[in-house]
């Protein structure tokens, strides 16, 4: 049987309540006890010592036996106590609860309880006993005694025994008193506690509510903060989550959507190419045309499905970035060279300025590799013939900056926030319908992204763009090397 977060939270606070009021209680049932046990043991310390000093005017003809009975009777009666004088040599006992004056050891004081007090007393300390140590007496009791001292010689003792049976009987009634507030207080307590529980659970409900409505796939739905505490900071990440997976989900529904687009047409003018060939309708002579634009989007296609394997790999994380020192300035040179053809065919000028002859970076070689060559690539297929394509790079401490630029169509300034997200690709009247996948400079984006560096853009429409990057420059031996963190 599943239990609510609610019923725990109340089972458990009750329980805390109970426990507490239970150990504060008996605490001070406890202090009070021995409170008031060491009040009634000054007071019979005292005592003895008061008759100590009637023992003394008794002894020196000051007072009669008589008199000296008396008081000690009269002693014992108005304290409600027992008191003995034992002697040293154990002879005589007397007992002022006694009318007749004295008697040897009493039921309550044993020949061994004796000895040990007269033990103490001769040393010359006082003599405790409470209920908590004694042997002899059962019940709430205390016993003291003084040494028995007449013209300063040793005697014997004097022992006041009391049984408390009043200590238990106040502290039942204590008890009484107390117990009826206490479960008032423990009843009141107990309210709070579901009232409480109820303010704290009902917005943890509320936002399990908003994740099952998640889970459904409605990401319209949002959680209202009831509380400004952590519950409340909760709601406000749970509709922040809400965002972005709102944003997701439309994000993927925009991508199934334009992979879906970009490799319809190709496979729709593939498609209708070799059916006008298969009925006769392209007549022979125009085959080979109608197979070369067949061809081209064949390539356009297969350039797609690779585009989008390497960002799935990219954004799923398994994409490593494999670090090692190497000079970005022949990774430059190498790059061009793989261009060498288109960039003669469009009658390009191409410019390279480094700021050093080697300059050695830590980075992943291949990865890097493949971010120049898809923004040579841009730079060439957007540039018109006789144009210019510009390479340089330049350090700054630490950092080497690598700049691509070109003199081509350019990118309107509404436009290129946009031009690293997937498949985005200016309109039409401004690139002029040169074809491309829209996902190249995404990769770019993210590749550097993997490096823990920046890439940024300068473009005028007609004018050109350019495209710098940087990269951590290699100073130190590899095993120094400082691995960015993997985004």
């Amino acid at each position: 049987m599943r239990k609510s977060l609610f019923a725990r939270m109340l089972v458990v606070y009750i329980l805390i309540i109970v426990i507490a009021f239970a150990l504060v209680g008996g605490i001070f049932f406890e202090m009070l006890k021995k409170q008031y046990m060491d009040k009634q043991m000054d007071l019979m310390i005292t005592s003895a010592q008061e008759i100590n000093g009637w023992a003394s005017d008794n002894a020196n003809g000051k007072m009669s036996n008589e008199d000296f009975n008396k008081k000690l009777y009269n002693k014992a009666y108005k304290d409600g106590t027992v008191i003995w004088l034992a002697s040293s040599e154990l002879q005589q006992v007397y007992l002022s609860a006694d009318p007749e004056g004295m008697s040897v050891l009493g039921e309550g004081l044993t020949y061994e309880s004796t000895l040990e007090i007269l033990d103490y007393t001769e040393k010359g300390y006082n003599y405790t006993l409470t209920s908590d140590t004694s042997k002899t007496f059962k019940g709430a009791m205390v016993t003291v005694a003084i040494p028995l001292v007449v013209n300063d010689q040793y005697y014997g003792a004097i022992i006041v025994h009391k049984e408390m049976q009043d200590l238990d009987v106040g502290i039942s009634a204590i008890f009484r008193q107390v117990f009826i507030p206490l479960i008032l207080s423990v009843a009141f307590a107990a309210a709070l506690v579901f009232v409480l529980s109820r303010h704290i659970v009902r917005p943890i409900k509320n936002i399990s509510f908003g994740a099952m409505e998640l889970a459904r796939g409605n990401y319209d739905w949002r959680v209202k903060p009831m509380t400004h505490d952590e519950i409340g900071e909760l709601a406000v990440a749970f509709n922040r989550m809400a965002e972005e997976l709102k944003l997701q989900d439309g994000l993927r529904n925009t991508f199934v959507a334009n992979v879906s687009h970009e490799l319809r047409t190709p496979l729709a003018s593939i498609q209708g190419f070799i059916q006008g060939m298969l009925d006769g309708a392209i007549e022979t002579e125009d085959r080979d045309k109608y197979l070369e634009i067949v061809l081209g989007e064949t390539k356009r296609m297969s350039t797609l499905i690779t585009d989008l394997l390497s960002l799935a790999k990219i954004e799923s994380g398994k994409f490593p970035i494999e670090y090692s020192e190497f000079d970005i300035n022949e990774l430059l040179r190498r790059c061009l060279l793989m261009f060498e053809q288109r960039i003669e065919e469009k009658g390009i000028d191409v410019s390279v300025d480094m700021c050093e002859e080697k300059l050695n970076v830590w980075a992943d070689e291949d990865r890097i590799s493949q971010v120049i060559t898809n923004l040579i690539d841009n730079a060439v297929k957007f540039t018109s013939k006789g144009g210019e394509l510009k390479v340089w790079t330049f350090c700054t401490e630490n950092k080497v900056h690598v700049n691509i630029a070109d003199t081509g169509i350019g990118i309107p300034a509404e436009d290129q926030p946009y031009v690293f997200e997937r498949f985005f690709k200016v309109d039409k009247s401004h690139s002029q319908g040169i074809p491309g996948t829209g996902i190249g400079l995404s990769i770019v984006k993210r590749i550097i992204a993997q490096h823990g560096e920046t890439i940024g853009l300068q473009s005028a429409e007609g004018k050109g763009t350019t495209f710098t990057f940087t990269l951590t420059r290699s100073i130190s031996s590899p095993e120094h090397k400082p691995r960015p963190k993997v985004t």
